[in-house]
């Protein structure tokens, strides 16, 4: 029983992770948490800590709950991030400038027709 509740929270994990567009290696940097260790927690292999899976929420900018809503709900049924969530997660960690460049590109791309 307890390896499924690990591997139900991985999928959990690793959906909200790729709905936002993150890659493993991206979201190991964001938590500081090695990426084959990462690896492990979404295929439920390795136990994590309450404070590693506070961390992820953190990095993913999620509630810590909505990691273990998956629990109660089937995988897929949930609504997927926003496109403009998507972008804030990519930029979250960014500096003032790199989001300056970025919405000059925006811009320009919304311009083309």
């Amino acid at each position: 029983m307890e390896k499924d509740i690990y591997k139900t929270l991985g999928q959990s994990i690793r959906k909200i992770r790729k709905s936002l567009g993150l890659t493993q290696e991206e979201l190991s940097r964001k938590t500081g948490i090695a990426p084959s260790f990462l690896s492990h927690i979404e295929r439920g292999t390795k136990k994590a800590s309450i404070e590693t899976i506070y961390k992820i929420a953190n990095a993913l900018d999620v509630p810590l709950q909505k990691i273990f809503t998956e629990f109660h709900q089937p995988l897929g049924k949930n609504k997927n991030f926003s496109f403009s969530k998507k972008i804030e997660m990519l930029v979250k960690d960014k500096d003032e400038e790199y989001k300056k460049v970025l919405l000059k590109v925006a811009k320009l791309l919304a311009s083309k027709k």
